[in-house]
């Protein structure tokens, strides 16, 4: 009687950890199909590739790696962004900050999945040593320096300026005078405009 009494005991404990291990088992199998599942969902977003046609030569930039580009690449991203933005996109006068003579325009465009624009000005002044035109897009108070401009004898700048992003909501471009002084903000404004 003892012995039945005993095995009635130990059959209901030995039903409750089968239980027990059959939920831990669905828990856990849970657990790590919600991670796979998370995991194939969190594409990594691949870094941005900028070239920047400036002053001081072109360069194409990727993250943190940038590489100076050839005299017959920048001819032929001129040549593309001329092209592209000869058909396509938006542009805007820019109007002086000075008080002055300069004019400039800015032209954009984001087609077959790359971001093209470029900045004019004319009548530019020479610029002191250890100063230089800086261009930016800018949008809610966030500012991007898209590098410098290159300006010729005659105070004529340009600056072309590529992305593998689209940038069209920065919709207010600037050109500004800026000290050699590291400071990432913009100093002087000289030209501003607004799509």
């Amino acid at each position: 009687m003892e012995n039945k009494t005993m095995a009635k005991l130990q059959e209901p404990n030995i039903k409750n950890v089968l239980i027990g291990l059959g939920v831990i088992l669905l828990v856990l199998a849970i657990f790590f199909y919600s991670k796979s599942k998370q995991n194939k969902t969190e594409t990594p977003v691949p870094t941005a590739e900028e070239i920047i046609v400036q002053e001081d030569g072109a360069v194409k930039k990727t993250g943190e790696i940038i590489q100076p580009l050839s005299d017959e690449e920048i001819k032929a991203l001129r040549e593309e962004v001329d092209s592209i933005l000869s058909t396509a996109g938006d542009s805007v006068v820019l109007q002086d900050s000075t008080g002055g003579m300069l004019t400039g325009e800015a032209k954009r465009a984001f087609s077959d999945n790359k971001f093209y624009f470029k900045m004019t000005a004319s009548h530019l002044n020479a610029v002191d040593k250890g100063y230089y035109y800086e261009g930016w897009l800018q949008k809610d108070g966030e500012n991007m320096s898209i590098g410098r401009m290159e300006v010729n004898g005659y105070g004529e700048g340009m600056l072309y300026y590529t992305a593998s992003v689209d940038r069209l909501d920065y919709n207010q471009v600037a050109l500004t005078l800026e000290p050699e002084d590291g400071n990432p903000v913009p100093a002087t404004y000289i030209l501003v405009g607004e799509f």
